[in-house]
This record gives structure tokens, sequence and C-alpha cells, in this order.
């Protein structure tokens, strides 16, 4: 039986990819008829990764035939694409996030957080933020983090607390907590290089315009915005959406209760711990021994499976890390051959003259705003990355922002406009339609927090990059 055709979704992409095709006699005379053609290509490709006539890993597959059957592109050069490091490093780290929810040490992390901090309620946010703070470290998917360990424990304690939504009891607790794990999510997603897919999404494609940024520099710029975020966002949100519930006595209980039943930690959730620390290590000093991040999560990976705490049935069953294995090279490979064609120097050029009698730092903010709330436009984190970060990049580097800031504040923008919509990311999605939240506080609270991130990150992170001397 046939699957069924989305022959409307089908209808953008090819009148624009044909179009732009058709209109070679017409491009600009810098630009050779191969990078006119490959660009053709890539836009058509980009926008049926959004309007969706196909999955993205079809989608881009079948760009990249078209590419080699047209000579845009050799057979070679898409082999070699398939060995790209930064792709990966995103499939290493989903192995990676496997361990920490088969293992159970995830869960046993945020019940001990709550034993120690949760007395009161917002006591309580700050301990759930502190795990999501750790698991961001070593899980690169904000929906394994949201869907797989904190959202069924704030729901838990949340019913605990006599906070539902069957019984239209939700604010007591349940609504403040759901929404601060959201916003959360969005910060820790940003404060680590390995915390959101999104972001190494980002830098592979600032890698193919010829900047690299370790895991170690990406910490150091975030570290300092990362903790005004976590320490004022969920103030914030107790504020403006207080919880009735002021005191939470009977956390403690609850979490030791928990505890109780998934008993003493177990081999597999020691070794994680190992393996998570060592990885940590590496990354934050791998670079000067000569171990690079894309490395250390192969070797994580690797320890994982030699000690049992993951089996090669965990990797094959993990369609999102070689989905995004495939569509990820693929991406990477048609913007490397653009830069390699000429297309994005010539774009860079072009786009920047335009904004030349402007000082950097302001085309900077003009392009982290514009970029922000274009987001709303997008159903998803990599799809915008996909479709517009090269490009921005490109405008940025032409106008003459610093690679290293260019580069950085565009792929910290690329997490932290997850703070617009109820269709922003899966973890949206799914929290907006608990019952928790209504969809009119969601866009309400959505737009405070995300201008006060765009101030936090923007503003105090350009200041903080210039202390630590990265322009």
């Amino acid at each position: 039986m046939l699957g069924k055709v989305k022959w409307k979704a089908w209808a953008l992409p090819l009148i624009l990819g044909v179009g732009l095709w058709l209109s070679t006699p017409l491009k600009p005379v810098a630009i050779s008829v191969a990078a006119w053609h490959l660009f053709a290509l890539f836009v058509a490709t980009i926008v049926a990764c959004i309007t969706k006539p196909l999955p993205m890993m079809a989608t881009t597959l079948i760009a990249i035939t078209i590419a080699t059957v047209t000579r845009l592109v050799t057979m070679e050069e898409v082999a070699a694409g398939f060995g790209n490091s930064t792709a990966w490093m995103v499939a290493m780290c989903m192995f990676m996030a496997t361990g920490f929810i088969k293992s159970g040490l995830g869960k046993r992390i945020a019940y001990l957080f709550v034993r120690l901090f949760g007395k009161k309620t917002l006591g309580l946010a700050y301990a759930l933020s502190l795990v999501e703070t750790v698991l961001a470290i070593g899980i690169p998917s904000n929906n394994a983090r949201v869907n797989g360990i904190m959202y069924p424990i704030i729901d838990n304690l949340s019913h605990e607390m006599g906070s539902s939504p069957e019984d239209g009891t939700q604010d007591k607790i349940g609504s403040f907590l759901v929404f601060n794990e959201y916003e959360v999510n969005i910060i820790t997603s940003t404060m680590f290089l390995t915390g959101l897919a999104g972001n190494m999404v980002a830098l592979g494609l600032a890698k193919t315009q010829g900047i690299s940024i370790s895991w170690m520099q990406w910490f150091i710029a975030a570290i300092v915005p990362g903790i005004l975020s976590l320490l004022i966002v969920p103030l914030v949100l107790y504020k403006i959406y207080p919880p009735k519930i002021k005191e939470t006595p009977n956390s403690k209980e609850w979490a030791d209760k928990k505890l109780t039943e998934i008993g003493k930690m177990t081999a597999a959730e020691k070794i994680m711990i190992v393996v998570f620390i060592l990885s940590i290590a590496l990354w934050l000093i791998g670079s000067k021994i000569g171990i690079d991040a894309t490395e250390v999560s192969f070797i994580a990976v690797a320890l994982l499976l030699i000690t049992g705490v993951i089996d090669t049935k965990d990797l094959l069953k993990d369609s999102f890390a070689w989905n995004i294995l495939t569509w990820l090279s693929i991406i990477m490979l048609m913007s490397k051959k653009l830069m390699i064609l000429g297309f994005f120097p010539w774009f860079s050029k072009a786009f920047g003259s335009l904004l030349g009698g402007m000082n950097w730092i302001w085309v900077l903010v003009v392009l982290f705003i514009a970029y922000f709330y274009l987001h709303y436009l997008f159903p998803s984190v990599s799809t915008q990355i996909s479709a517009l970060y090269a490009g921005f990049l490109s405008i940025a580097l032409g106008a003459g922002v610093p690679k290293i800031m260019a580069a950085l504040m565009l792929a910290f923008c690329g997490s932290i406009y997850l703070s617009t919509s109820s269709y922003s990311a899966g973890p949206a999605a799914m929290l907006s339609s608990t019952g928790y939240v209504s969809n009119k506080d969601w866009w309400k609270l959505s737009a405070i927090i995300g201008t006060i991130l765009i101030v936090i990150w923007l503003g105090i992170g350009l200041i903080w990059t210039k202390v630590i001397g990265f322009w």
C-alpha cells in the first residue's frame, strides 16, 4: 500500500527551487552557475523541511541525490559528508542520554535535590532548576529531559500537593512548576554546547564558514548569563505567576518515599555517574590534551556499551539520533559546498555592505532580535537554525562582527528563542497541552520571560564576553 503524498506541502519548495534555478540568467555576476544552482536546491530543501511533505531525513536525502545527479556535488563528497564530526557528536550525545534515562540516574538526582531543597515552593523551583542544569550537561535533547525525566516528577509531585488539572486545582503549585520547568529548560539548553542538539547544529554550520568554537569556549561565554537567568527567571515567575501553595513541607517525605521505591543505587547508575564526570572533565580540558568534544562523546558511549549500561538495541532504537545524523550531515555538506563555491562570501559582502555604516554591536543586536522573533514562524529549533543561521552569520561577518561573537551570540539565540510560542519546540507542545498552563498564560508569560532572556543574554552577555576577551 502506497503512503499518502502531501502534494500541497511540495508546492512551495518546488516553486521556489525551480524558480531560482530557471532564473540563473538573472543571477549576480559574482556568483557562478554551480553556486546559484546549489543555492536554489538548498532553498528548496530548507523550505521543504518547514512545509514537511516528508520527514527531514527523507527530504535531505532526495536533495543530495538531485545534487549528485546534476553534478553539483560528487559521491565522494557525499560519502565524506557523512563523516561530519558535529553530526556524530549529536548522535553520540543522544546515546549518552539513553544511559541517563535507562539507568534511572536522572530521576534519582531529581529526588535527591527535591529532598534537600524542597521545603518552600520557590526553593523547590530552584531545586528542580538545578536538576535541569546537571542533566543538560550530558543530555542534548530538551525533549528527553522534559518528557522523560522532569515532567513526570513535577506532575507526580503536584498531584501529591493536591494540584491537578483534572480537578481545576492546577494553580495551587503545578502551573508554576510546569512553566518554570519549561523556561529553565530553555536556559540550560543555552548554557552548554551539549545542552541542545541545535547548539551543535549551529556551530557545525559556523565551522563551514571557518569558525570553530570549543565546548569550553561556549561554557565560559554562557556561564554568567546562564547563572543570572537561573536566578532571575524562577523569582520573576514566582512574582507574576504565583502559586497558591507557598510552602511544601511534604516534598521531603515524598522524595524519601520515591528514593525508597527505587532502592539503592544500581551498578548502572554508578557507572553512569563515573562516565558523566569523566565526560565533563574531558569536555573542559580535552582541547588542551588533544581530545576534541566529539571524541569525548565517542569515549563515553563506548564505555557505556562495554559496561552494559546501554546496548546496541538501545542505539538502534534511537531513531532521532540516526535521523539527525543523516539530515544534519547533508545540510552541512550543502552549506560547506556553498562556501567553497563562493556563495556565502558573496552573500556576506553584499548584505554586510548594506549595514556598513553601523557599529558591529548594533548590527549584532538587530540580527539577534530579528532571529529571536522570527521563531514565531517556526515550529522547530533545528528547522530555523538550518534555514537562517548560516545566512544571518554571513551578514554579521560581512558587517564586521568578530567571528566568535557572531557565531556564539546567534547560537545562543537559537535556544532562548524557544520562549515565544506554544509550538516553539517539542517540550512547549507537550507541556502546553497538559492543562497546567492555559494557552493565554503560555503566550503572555513566554513573551515576558523571552524579553528578560534577550536582555540577559544579549545585553549582559555582550558585557561578559568583553570582560573575558572574546572581543
